[in-house]
């Protein structure tokens, strides 16, 4: 498994990162999946609200056409996936985008499991721009 961003999400999550500064945001991931990569379209911000209900994931889903294809948080601590991880997540993709001084990031991928519980299992990160990172 890995995920592939195109260039219009790998856009508009750096311009996210520019005026995050900081503060925690997060969001939906639209695209596809294809095989054993998952294709990242758009990004779809939700603020600074990090959980919604399961019903509320349902409902953005039918409404995105079921193109949800994950999740992604940007922070400056730890992990926000706890928040995230309910049945509605599993199978999905999680970004995790540590922002650290001067503008620089790095975005960590994961693939939401479960086994005996919700877990985060690291998978490689592909963009256009950059190949593998």
């Amino acid at each position: 498994m890995d995920v592939y961003l195109s260039e219009g999400a790998l856009l508009f999550l750096k311009a996210q990162a520019l005026e995050t500064s900081g503060k925690t945001r997060s969001g939906l991931l639209l695209g596809h999946r294809r095989g054993q990569r998952f294709f990242v379209e758009q990004a779809y911000p939700s603020g600074a609200r990090t959980i919604f209900s399961e019903r509320t994931y349902w409902a953005l889903d039918r409404l995105f056409s079921g193109k949800i294809i994950g999740f992604y948080s940007f922070t400056s601590r730890g992990r926000r996936a706890p928040e995230i991880l309910k049945p509605f997540a599993y199978g999905k993709v999680f970004l995790q985008i540590l922002l650290r001084p001067k503008n620089r990031w790095t975005i960590r991928p994961h693939l939401i499991e479960f086994k005996d519980s919700f877990v985060l299992l690291p998978i490689p990160l592909y963009s256009r721009s950059k190949g593998k990172k």
